[in-house]
């Protein structure tokens, strides 16, 4: 899951990151000398002087986008990964837990100019496919340990903001087919949770659209699913996520 994100504008490309010890000296990767289980500090290549430059943290599922350029141990003395580009213009700290040795894999889409740097602790070893309907395909979901709940499983199709509709699409799917299977007395409740938090991504998607119109599309989408008593035509998510889309787009 996603539990940071920070966007930097850097003048020197290299974007350190490790312990919140002071930084001495760090390793670029990829690097064979690269190790941080001394609690020491690496640093990756991203574009500089151009665009900012995006920085996530993520414990275990993570999107499998771009380049693995590091994944081994990290000593992280008092829990917390720090980040920071050279000169500090921009410091970052994430708690991440107790203090110790944890994994990290570092994923960047372009190695040596990355725009997006993606820190992965504690990651998994399996893989799971977010999009059930293949029309509307997104990228799978790599550093899966145990199965996720749904709400889990809709945090991730929402972690970002492109292809706009086939993560709608994806998300209407998923609350659709929890909404038909969920027979206990917090079905309704569950439902318009999810709902919500569509929304909330709409937000962010579409930030020429108000909340108030953005809220009584959520209040359509919930209605129209609350309906729903079979969930097994795939056109039923496509069509309530087309009718939430238009005017949107």
């Amino acid at each position: 899951m996603r539990i940071a994100a920070v966007q930097m504008l850097v003048n020197n490309p290299h974007v350190i990151f490790g312990s919140t010890d002071v930084v001495d000296d760090f390793i670029e990767i990829p690097s064979p000398e690269a190790s941080l289980v001394k609690g020491g500090h690496l640093a990756v290549r991203t574009r500089a002087q151009v665009a900012p430059v995006l920085i996530q943290v993520w414990r275990g599922p993570h999107p499998d986008l771009g380049t693995v350029v590091f994944d081994g141990p990290t000593y992280l003395p008092d829990g917390s990964l720090f980040v920071l580009d050279v000169e500090r213009s921009t410091i970052f700290s994430r708690k991440c837990g107790p203090s110790g040795s944890r994994r990290l894999t570092v994923r960047v889409d372009e190695v040596g100019e990355a725009s997006r740097v993606d820190l992965v602790l504690d990651v998994g070893e399996n893989r799971m496919e977010l999009s059930r309907i293949g029309t509307y395909p997104l990228p799978a979901i790599a550093g899966v340990s145990d199965p996720l709940a749904p709400a889990d499983i809709l945090n991730l199709i929402l972690s970002d903001f492109d292809r706009p509709k086939a993560r709608l699409v994806t998300a209407m799917d998923l609350v659709i087919h929890e909404w038909v299977a969920d027979t206990s007395s917090r079905a309704a409740v569950h439902r318009s949770s999810r709902v919500r938090q569509i929304v909330e991504w709409m937000r962010s998607a579409f930030p020429l659209v108000g909340l108030g119109e953005l809220k009584r599309v959520g209040s359509l989408i919930d209605r129209e699913v609350a309906d729903i008593a079979d969930g097994r035509d795939d056109e039923i998510a496509v069509r309530i996520s087309e009718g939430s889309l238009k005017g949107l787009l």
